[in-house]
Order: C-alpha cells, then structure tokens, then sequence
C-alpha cells in the first residue's frame, strides 16, 4: 500500500463509495422500469439543465440525494471536497480529524445510452488525499466503478482499485444486490489485431469527416502493415468513457481513440469532450494494465475538475500499443 494510502481508512471508504454507488443504481433502475412499465420514457431521458460539466437529463437527477448523504457521511471523518459532474463542487467535514480528501464522482457515465434503457452507464468515483487545485487523476489512491445495467440484465459489475495493489471486478446480482463471484482485473493478453474492436469517437456531425480521415488512413496504415482484412476490423460508438474503457480492459477494444479533445484544441470545434469525472475511476484501468494516453501519446492525467477537455488514447495491452501507437501518432502529428 502507498503511504497516501495507508493513512486512509480504506475499509470505511470503500464502504461509503459502494452504499453511495448501490442507492444510485436502485434509483436509476427503479426509474428506468417505472418509464418502461408506463410507455413514458421521458421520465428517464427528458433534457434538463445545463450543469456542472455537463447537460442533464432526467435520470441524472436520481443521484443527487444520494450525493449529499455520502458527503455528509465522509465528512464525519474528513474534510472533504467533493466534485461531481452536476452539482459540481461542495465541501463537507470542516474540522473533521481525518486526512484532507478530494473526491471526484460521475454519478451517471453514460446516460445518453441507459436513459434509452440502451446500454449500461456506470457510477464512477476516485478517491485522493486533497492537495487543493493541483490535485490531479494520477493522486487517486482508491477507486471504484459499478455499473448501471438496462432493465433488462441479470447482472452487474462492480470494479475496484487500491493505488499499487492492482484492480478487481465482482459480479452481482440485479435483483438483490449480492455478490455471485470476483477475480483480479487484468489487462486482456491477447496481442490479435482483427476481430475486435479498433474504435474512433465520432459523435457530432461536425466532427464526423475529420475523425473518418483520420480514421480511415489510419485502417489503411494497419490493414497493409500487418496484412489485416478489413472485414475483420470493427467499429462501435458508445457514449459512455467508463464502458469503453471496460471494453479496452477485456480486449474487445483492441484500441479506443477518443481525439474529441484534440479536436476541440487544434480545429476549434464546439464539441463535448470527456472530462476529467468521466475519468474518476482510472486508477483501475491503470492499476489494470491499461495502456492510456493522452493527445501528447504521454501517459495520461488531468485535474480533478468538471471542465478540462480531454483526449484519450487507450490499448488492450502493451504489446497493442507497440504495434499501434506508430501510426497512429504519424497521422496525428501531420494532421494537427
């Protein structure tokens, strides 16, 4: 254990984290089946306000109560400063005893595709001891993740990391909560270029012919170099920076590239990036054996904030990265 770490109370920690993640998940599938059962989907997806970070929508706001009590209940040992896509920043336990934490929290990554009742969203939340505004991803020495599964799932996970003690994944049982098994988090092993997933983010109408170029000399590159066929080379497009990350972890993704920030820096464009709480729970990738990166191919960090744009370049594994990175860097550099 680190010895930011060890002067945590990681057990009542962790604890809190996965209550706060647990009443999130019950709210948001509790909502979900009642906009199912009734024909009204717009009890999960109506657009709400534009807030910290982001636009909300309905689901969003089942998190909120949620939020406040686990503030408060963290705060009776620390002080502590929680920042969260949403409400944004609040402070709690002025004059606790405990060590000066900050919190980064994404209640809901994700909910374009769950609030369809779609594909799962997931709770993130990074855990690091508090060194005010310079306070950055890479501090993190607790974090945990649980997913927010569609109503119609049987299970869900739940994936965890202590800072040097590598990362782990239970599965769980929607109906109750309990835990059916768990096992160490490891990056995927498999060094197969095709048949998987070789993914650009591509979401807005204006960033769609920039990323496809970039993309499709990029196809070219790999397919020629490693004597690929392109029809086994796949592509998918989930809103949700946690569960592309899952996906690069199990070696789906061979490869996410997630240039929406670099866009933005280089090309001016108004797009929504990811942010840093889209990022909270990183340590585990990284803690993992995830290869992340930023637009820079320098390992990748950010502040603890809700607004910083964000690139994101990740591979299943190392040796991905070896193969993969060239190329893709070569078109980024003549590109920007």
């Amino acid at each position: 254990m680190t010895d930011s770490a060890s002067s945590l109370d990681v057990a009542f920690l962790m604890d809190a984290t996965r209550r706060l993640h647990e009443t999130i998940r019950t709210r948001v599938g509790d909502l979900l089946s009642r906009a199912r059962v009734t024909g009204r989907p717009q009890l999960a997806n109506e657009p709400g306000e534009w807030e910290a970070g982001d636009l909300t929508y309905a689901l969003d706001h089942e998190a909120d109560a949620a939020l406040e009590i686990y503030g408060e209940e963290v705060g009776k040992k620390h002080p502590v400063t929680i920042i969260a896509e949403g409400p944004g920043v609040r402070h709690y336990g002025e004059g606790a005893p405990g060590v000066p934490l900050r919190i980064l929290i994404d209640p809901i990554d994700g909910t374009r595709s769950l609030m369809h009742d779609m594909r799962s969203a997931w709770v993130l939340t990074g855990i690091a001891p508090d060194h005010g505004e310079l306070t950055r991803l890479s501090d993190t020495v607790l974090a945990v993740q649980t997913e927010l599964p569609t109503t119609s799932a049987g299970f869900y996970r739940v994936m965890w990391a202590l800072k040097d003690e590598g990362a782990f994944v239970a599965r769980h049982v929607v109906s109750t909560g309990a835990e059916e098994e768990r096992q160490p988090l490891l990056a995927s092993p498999d060094e197969r270029i095709d048949n998987g997933y070789l993914c650009f983010s591509r979401y807005l109408p204006v960033e769609r012919p920039i990323v496809a170029a970039i993309e499709e000399r990029f196809l070219t590159d790999v397919t020629e170099e490693f004597d690929l066929s392109p029809r086994l080379i796949y592509d998918d497009q989930y809103l949700c920076s946690a569960g592309q990350l899952t996906l690069v972890t199990a070696g789906t993704y061979r490869m996410l590239a997630d240039l929406r920030g670099w866009l933005a820096r280089t090309r001016g464009i108004e797009n929504f990036t990811a942010k840093p709480y889209d990022l909270a729970a990183s340590l585990i990738y990284r803690e993992a054996g995830v290869p992340m990166l930023d637009e820079h191919f320098e390992p990748f960090d950010a502040p603890m904030d809700t607004e910083t744009r964000l690139t994101i370049i990740a591979f299943a594994n190392e040796s991905l990265r070896r193969r993969l990175e060239p190329p893709l860097r070569a078109i980024l550099e003549t590109s920007g």
